[in-house]
């Protein structure tokens, strides 16, 4: 496993997209409403993963479900924010965005030694037995409207993601699997995994000649 590395350092990367509206993004949405789809990125020291597009893999032992990773075929991921939590989305042949139904959630695949994994999917609320994430949330946003993505936690507890080499379903092809992860006092060292950061760029729209936030606004 490679060493944790600042998200704040990550987060100057290739995917911002260039503002020309003379005002700053808000520093923290914790509950987020969007309108106009968002595409997450990996944060990552490793070349052939930095700046990749989170994808949606079928699960095949979730009727509907999907694993977030990246892989060779599946479609990227793209999403909106409701009430702060993450729900996928789809474009109509009119290019608008719909819901498809799944949204993001954790399942606790292991704990080692105080450190808990969570694989993170989407499934539609009616086919997921556990509750839908409702606690993600959008912070450090920059001027050109790059966020990182989190999950609340209480106080003291470490937490992001990692990105692991997958160990099931490969008849479809090797491929990454994105885990969530929390700990309280030392890291696990995952074999074959590397510590990421997750990120976003809110692009600004300008309607009339004015700047807008794009759709996304704090709740």
């Amino acid at each position: 496993m490679k060493p944790f590395i600042s998200l704040a350092l990550l987060a100057t990367g290739a995917l911002s997209a260039q503002s020309i509206c003379p005002f700053n993004y808000p520093v923290h949405l914790n509950s987020t409403q969007s309108d106009n789809g968002l595409v997450f990125t990996l944060a990552s020291t490793t070349a052939s993963t930095n700046n990749r597009a989170l994808q949606l893999r079928p699960n095949p032992y979730l009727a509907g479900g999907f694993f977030v990773g990246l892989d060779a075929a599946s479609p990227v991921l793209l999403a909106n924010f409701g009430q702060a939590a993450v729900k996928s989305q789809a474009r109509s042949l009119e290019n608008q965005l719909y819901d498809l139904g799944p949204t993001a959630y954790l399942n606790l695949r292991d704990e080692i030694n105080g450190t808990s994994r969570y694989t993170v999917g989407f499934a539609n609320a009616s086919t997921w037995p556990g509750a839908v994430e409702a606690e993600w949330y959008l912070s450090g946003g920059a001027p050109d409207g790059t966020y990182d993505l989190y999950h609340e936690e209480p106080l003291n507890i470490v937490h992001g993601f990692v990105l692991c080499t997958a160990d099931h379903d490969l008849d479809p092809g090797p491929w990454y699997q994105l885990f969530y992860y929390t700990y309280s006092r030392t890291p696990v060292d995952f074999a074959e995994c590397e510590y990421v950061g997750i990120r976003t760029t809110v692009a600004p729209t300008i309607y009339n000649g004015e700047c807008d936030i794009g759709g996304v606004t704090a709740t």
